[in-house]
């Protein structure tokens, strides 16, 4: 069994900037939304997997693995504007594969790859790994379809291996690139934004009833003051009893506070090597 378990908690704050909307806008929306035509087709019945990947439920993702290591994706959000998901090393901005479409007001999809280098607007990619399969926009959502391969060997791209895939999810409400786009400063500033992690092989997660037997083992940071930076790593230590049989793990899950949810970015456990159990450690 493991002998240390290492966590680490990310405390990510986040501050967020709204644009005040006017009441001339506010009418302009309600009309288009009672023009509104439904989706031509119900994207549950074709895809193997769906999720939102947001709490708010705005922003959905929909995957089938496909024959010869292809991904289908379908991507869905309460937008007139561009929709991006993105696939990270470390469910941040830098070194990311970005995939984003829009519809235009003329009705036709548009889809490009994209990366980035930093935590500045994803660049466009010279080698389009891309596919587009459709688009469309209506009840005031955007959803762009496409198919992309697994593994690339295009350096601007991130394979997407066996377990836990870390995403990036982003759109603007209303505004969409012009066709013509392929400048970082084409794309404006998204209006929602967040993270989630998924693993597109087996898909969500079904909630299962535990068995009686099972004992839980709580590792909670003691007393942290949450600092000023905008990210903060807090390394734990924590040396598991001396079992006599084999346990497995069945189940783990966070446990934060009430109220400070909006700080804690994401949680790892490690299994760690019995020396770092030390006193000077």
């Amino acid at each position: 069994f493991f002998s240390v378990v290492t966590t680490f908690l990310l405390l990510h704050l986040q501050s967020f900037d709204r644009e005040a909307m006017n009441k001339s806008v506010l009418l302009c929306s309600v009309a288009l939304i009672q023009f509104a035509v439904s989706f031509s087709t119900d994207w549950s019945a074709d895809f193997d997997h769906e999720t939102y990947i947001d709490e708010d439920q705005l922003f959905k993702l929909y995957w089938t693995n496909l024959a010869d290591d292809v991904i289908e994706f379908g991507m869905e959000a309460a937008a007139t504007g561009w929709i991006a998901v993105g696939f990270s090393p470390r469910a941040q901005m830098p070194n990311s594969d970005i995939a984003i479409g829009w519809v235009d007001d003329d009705g036709n999809a548009y889809l490009q790859d994209r990366y980035t280098e930093d935590r500045t607007a994803p660049l466009y990619d010279a080698q389009q790994n891309l596919t587009l399969i459709e688009g469309e926009e209506a009840d005031g959502k955007t959803r762009i379809r496409f198919k992309r391969p697994k593994y690339s060997c295009d350096p601007h791209d991130l394979s997407l291996s066996q377990g836990t895939s870390r995403l990036l999810w982003a759109f603007h409400e209303t505004q969409d690139p012009t066709s013509e786009c392929f400048e970082g400063a084409s794309i404006a500033y998204h209006t929602h934004k967040g993270t989630q992690s998924i693993n597109l092989d087996t898909g969500v997660a079904e909630e299962i009833e535990l068995e009686s037997d099972v004992q839980p083992f709580d590792v909670l940071m003691d007393s942290v003051q949450v600092p000023s930076h905008h990210t903060t790593y807090w390394c734990k230590l924590v040396e598991l009893p001396v079992f006599t049989e084999t346990q497995h793990i069945v189940k783990f899950e966070m446990v934060i506070q009430e109220g400070h949810e909006a700080l804690v970015h994401h949680v790892i456990l490690f299994d760690c090597p019995e020396v770092l159990a030390t006193a000077e450690h």
